[in-house]
């Protein structure tokens, strides 16, 4: 039989993970922070820079999380639980997260996306349903009845129709305003990232940094390479904005002295 030895991570290794998140991410990191996270996921080679990738991974989207905690220590762990358990868009930015974690940056964007349809459809028919009616028991037909409705819809409808309905005011606008690029809207950015739209996407990371790739075999190899490293920073930043309209539709509003 042959016997596998987990050695321990390399002070090498630790800190580069370090150096890397802080740099990327400004997040503080200790030794033992990232030897705890070395030990949670499973490895088999020790030397993989995937595995590294996967501990900073981690790292930032438990940092991304930590604002949804403070509401479990608030309402208690069962109904947070219920909470993120029952409404769709607590499913869908957890699929989210998962990909991120496994490095799947582009899977993530576009599960975020999903969540945001989801989530507001579920909300609008939720809240239309209960202005209908006050009998706990219709409820459930109502919101079906309503979703259906609201079936068609796209991000931009769904979002002018929480307005309408006091669910949000301008959260998106302000939430995701960092990835406006010219006359596009924010959400339409989405979509871009989501189609691998590759030409758009350096041309809006050239835009706002001087992006320059060493050691690449030629323009469409350095253009790649962009494109890449800018899905990885978008799938970050749309993961926290998700996750703060998130908040805003289930826990925010409902729990306000919190």
């Amino acid at each position: 039989m042959n016997i596998i030895t987990l050695k321990d991570i390399s002070n090498e290794r630790i800190k580069r993970i370090k150096e890397i998140v802080k740099f990327h991410y400004d997040l503080e990191l200790t030794d033992e922070d990232i030897k705890t996270m070395d030990k949670m996921l499973t490895r088999i080679n020790t030397q993989s820079t995937l595995h590294d990738q996967r501990i900073i991974n981690n790292f930032v989207t438990q940092e991304i999380r930590k604002n949804l905690l403070k509401y479990r220590d608030k309402i208690g762990s069962i109904n947070y639980e219920r909470i993120l358990m029952d409404k769709l868009i607590f499913h869908f930015l957890s699929y989210a997260d998962n990909c991120y974690d496994f490095g799947i940056p582009i899977a993530s964007i576009s599960l975020c996306r999903t969540a945001l349809e989801a989530g507001l459809r579920e909300r609008l028919a939720e809240v239309m349903a209960k202005k209908e009616s006050t009998n706990a028991s219709k409820i459930p037909k109502l919101m079906w009845k309503y979703m259906r409705d609201l079936q068609k819809d796209d991000l931009t409808k769904l979002i002018s129709k929480a307005k309408k309905e006091r669910i949000i005011k301008n959260e998106f606008e302000k939430i995701f305003q960092n990835l406006k690029f010219k006359t596009d809207e924010s959400r339409r950015i989405l979509d871009k990232f989501i189609h691998g739209d590759m030409v758009w996407i350096t041309d809006f990371v050239s835009d706002r940094e001087d992006t320059r790739v060493i050691g690449a075999q030629n323009i469409l190899d350095e253009k790649k390479i962009i494109m890449i490293s800018a899905i990885d920073k978008i799938a970050v930043e749309v993961l926290k904005g998700t996750t703060k309209i998130a908040e805003i539709l289930y826990f925010k509003n409902n729990f306000k002295n919190l």
